[in-house]
């Protein structure tokens, strides 16, 4: 059980694999430098979502989290969102395999939502503003194909 610090919230994170112990502080730190309180564990076998494989999996109140980095950051909470998920899957990726992900599970509705490494802004700015609470369908991924380019569909 890890203790919160005044002002943290707590973060329950997986990582897929054994890590050294310098790794782990690092780890921790990261999390730590976004107002989480990292409880860090390994997960055992190798899972995935589907084709997915993922690297860290963070259970967080997501809404909360998300409050807390637009107090901290104001206007540049998207890009501190996304810096904080381009350091960790960075510093994860190996030249060979799928690349790792970070999934982020919402402790209270049971959201997850799947962030790659070298997502445009957009994505997070899209993030922010969801609403997860009813969002209990398998995990939400950024569609990076652009609108115009989807099939259309509907009344003609």
């Amino acid at each position: 059980m890890n203790l919160e610090s005044p002002g943290t919230i707590a973060a329950d994170v997986l990582i897929a694999s054994d890590i050294p112990p310098d790794e782990a502080v690092w780890l921790a730190a990261e999390f730590t430098s976004v107002g989480l309180t990292a409880d860090l564990r390994v997960a055992g076998p190798k899972r995935s979502f589907g084709d997915i494989t993922w690297a860290i999996l963070a259970a967080i109140p997501l809404q909360s989290f998300f409050s807390r980095l637009a107090e901290d950051a104001a206007d540049d909470v998207h890009q501190r969102l996304k810096t904080f998920v381009n350091r960790l899957l960075r510093r994860r990726q190996t030249g060979t395999g799928p690349r790792p992900v970070i999934v982020l599970q919402d402790t209270l509705s049971g959201a997850q939502v799947v962030l790659h490494y070298d997502l445009p802004a957009d994505s997070y700015r899209q993030l922010l503003g969801l609403d997860l609470t009813g969002a209990r369908h398998g995990p939400l991924h950024y569609d990076q194909e652009p609108r115009s380019k989807l099939p259309q569909s509907g009344p003609s």
